[in-house]
């Protein structure tokens, strides 16, 4: 059985990416004794990366309400959390002045690209599936 095969090479070239870098930036901070800019936005568009995955992923549990609402809330609800970590870290170390402005627009951005994916992604799953279901209705 072949493990890696054109359908997941792209993500496992990705995972095996994420997984070398992390461990880079952990073992350079290990010997630096000190994390340097370049190393904390990493680890932050990490923490960002993992945090919007998780709100995107709740949407099976949010599919009751009207799709809209969702996506603002999702999208408020993660500008959230990335303001407060903020606001959290300018207790511990000088934040630029323009911080929370060039947060929200490195945040936006790739967030409207991802979730613009995710939801046209799972509408057209959900168009393939209504259609399966009506051709099992006709034969039935």
């Amino acid at each position: 059985m072949k493990l890696i095969n054109r359908s997941n090479f792209i993500s496992t070239v990705c995972v095996v990416y994420t997984i070398l870098s992390i461990f880079k930036v952990v073992v350079e901070t290990i010997l630096n004794r000190r994390m340097d800019s370049n190393q904390e936005n990493f680890i932050w568009i990490i923490v960002i990366s993992l945090l919007s995955t998780f709100v995107l992923s709740l949407h099976y549990y949010l599919q009751k309400y009207p799709v809209g609402f969702v996506i603002i809330g999702q999208y408020l609800a993660l500008l959230a959390i990335i303001s407060l970590c903020i606001w959290i870290e300018g207790h511990f170390v000088e934040l630029h002045p323009k911080a929370y402005s060039d947060m929200f627009w490195s945040f936006t951005i790739p967030y409207i690209v991802g979730a613009a994916y995710y939801y046209i992604s799972f509408w057209f799953k959900v168009q393939k599936a209504n259609k399966i279901i009506k051709k099992l209705k006709r034969k039935n």
